[in-house]
């Protein structure tokens, strides 16, 4: 057994102590492997002088005596260094002038394979003999200790860093450049390494003390750039959000955008996503080689349009699976048809058919009206076998979505209660409206990620960008930001603008539900409301 620590072990001079329930706490697992009948006599057994670090020690010197399992020494050290973390109560920042360990990390070589038995459940695990690399840490953002078994290529790119080595010299391990910076990335996600600047991180300081501070709520580890390449589009929707004539950026253009995004994951730990929309981005004269650019740089990517030729998706699946691709349809077959044109009902359907014959998941949104909300579960039961994922989003008054209708309040609320109920006997009716939490939260169920996987991620972890090149927090109300023609994505990104974006409403604040919520920025605009000042009229919660 080893450890390996980046602050020297401190030093303890508490002495054990007959029915010390501090000691019992402390040693709660080996307590339970032992026995709690065993441990007491080995506890008394010991000298009351005996110190608590020098446990371990003790314990050896028994072992004989007491039959013990021989990985009980070393899971008394691991216990006692979870509490020497724990103990120090030093603030952590959240970043630091270089990529650097977090000051309470503490990585221990171990012959037994002991971690399984730190899991929730408190089922003994079998126990293996063979050598495992523990890593105990405090959370920057929980405060809470960690403890996990990490891997051989964790814990050399861990020392490549604490010896202040280039990360690129990680290269010469067996592992490839993704590998490294997935590791990168999760490490940063888990508070093991604190980064050399802010990534994609959420305002904790807007965060009300009862909302549990989870990093995979506070902190996203992916970002997808929303592409709508162009404008052109072979459909005439009348809830379309713009139908404005913006120029389009050439190939040549749009190429240095994708390397910008390259750039800004690198810098910030994270995966990149592109979502190729529209307009209808297969309209787009240079879609193909645009997808294969972004394939090319590691990214993944999903397509959010309407039905193309099989040669089309033969063409798109040799370059790259797209992780989806998204069509619309806006309620049964009359309705749908009177929104979207005489005859895409079916062509939709054929379409999504196809879709599944080449494996490439799909999904169907619908945008939800007045005149629609009534035949949400009966499209949702036809597209069982057809689709693998369909929800909903509430219309956006903007554009020629100012000329329909939302639900009334009551309407929708109660509309929420029956989806949420159907959702159980229909796998594939998703939760994306951040408000189907409040229904979640009621019935004590368990929430679920809201709108872009963080409630409202209005450029948090997504941003929009325009066939021209400009940038919005949300393509369903103007919300500019910069644009990428003339600005980096990190000056985009980190400008006052996004930042309010990211900010929300200040009428949320306090909600439990923050994190996973924030309500709709775009209903907030389209209904004349001002979006960082006033709640979502939607909003049904009682605080």
């Amino acid at each position: 057994m080893k450890i390996i620590s980046r602050t020297p072990i401190d030093s303890d001079d508490s002495t054990l102590g007959r029915d010390d329930q501090a000691t019992n706490a402390i040693f709660a697992v080996s307590r339970r492997v032992a026995g709690v009948v065993r441990w007491e006599k080995i506890i008394r057994t010991l000298d009351d002088s005996i110190k608590l670090s020098d446990l371990p020690n003790a314990i050896i010197a028994v072992a004989d005596k007491f039959s013990l399992p021989p990985f009980l020494p070393q899971l008394i050290f691991i216990e006692w260094q979870k509490c020497q973390v724990a103990m120090n109560r030093k603030p952590i920042a959240h970043t630091a002038d270089k990529l650097e360990l977090n000051p309470t990390l503490r990585i221990i070589e171990l012959d037994w394979k002991l971690s399984g038995l730190f899991e929730d459940s408190a089922k003994i695990k079998r126990i293996e003999q063979g050598q495992e690399i523990v890593a105990i840490w405090r959370d920057p953002i929980s405060k809470n200790v960690r403890l996990n078994a990490i891997s051989k290529e964790d814990f050399l790119l861990l020392k490549f860093i604490e010896e202040e080595h280039n990360i690129p010299v990680v290269a010469d391990l067996d592992v490839s450049g993704e590998m490294i910076d997935q590791a990168l990335r999760q490490a940063v996600k888990q508070g093991i390494l604190i980064p050399n600047r802010l990534m994609l991180w959420r305002d904790i300081n807007i965060l009300d003390h009862n909302n549990p501070k989870d990093p995979d709520l506070i902190y996203s580890d992916s970002f997808t750039l929303q592409w709508h390449v162009t404008n052109l589009c072979d459909f005439n929707c009348k809830h379309c959000y713009d139908r404005s004539e913006r120029p389009t950026l050439t190939f040549v253009q749009a190429e240095p955008i994708l390397d910008d995004l390259k750039g800004f994951c690198h810098e910030r730990y994270i995966k990149g996503h592109v979502c190729f929309t529209g307009g209808n981005p297969l309209l787009y004269p240079q879609f193909f080689e645009l997808y294969a650019a972004t394939a090319k740089r590691g990214f993944s990517a999903s397509i959010l349009g309407n039905p193309t030729p099989k040669e089309n998706l033969q063409k798109i699946v040799n370059i790259q699976k797209p992780t989806f691709f998204q069509v619309s349809l806006e309620g049964l077959e009359d309705q749908n048809d009177f929104i979207r044109g005489k005859g895409t009902f079916k062509k939709m359907f054929a379409f999504l058919d196809l879709l599944r014959e080449m494996q490439i998941r799909t999904v169907v949104m619908l945008t939800l009206t007045k005149d629609n909300i009534d035949q949400v579960l009966p499209l949702a039961d036809l597209l069982c076998g057809h689709a693998d994922n369909f929800t909903f989003n509430r219309l956006a008054s903007v554009g020629e979505g100012a000329n329909l209708s939302l639900p009334s309040e009551r309407a929708y609320s109660e509309f929420l209660e029956t989806y949420v109920k159907a959702s159980k006997e229909n796998p594939i009716l998703g939760y994306k409206d951040n408000l189907i939490n409040i229904i979640l939260d009621k019935r004590g169920q368990k929430l679920s990620r809201g709108c872009t996987g963080y409630g409202c991620g209005a450029a948090f972890n997504f941003i929009v960008v325009l066939p021209d090149g400009e940038a919005y927090a949300c393509r369903k109300f103007p919300s500019p930001i910069g644009n990428l023609t003339t600005q980096s994505l990190s000056q985009v990104y980190d400008s006052p603008a996004a930042a309010s974006y990211r900010r929300g409403s200040v009428a949320c604040d306090g909600c439990r539900l923050r994190l996973k919520c924030g309500g709709c920025l775009a209903v907030l605009y389209g209904l004349g409301k001002n979006i960082f000042k006033d709640r979502d009229p939607y909003c049904f919660i009682e605080r």
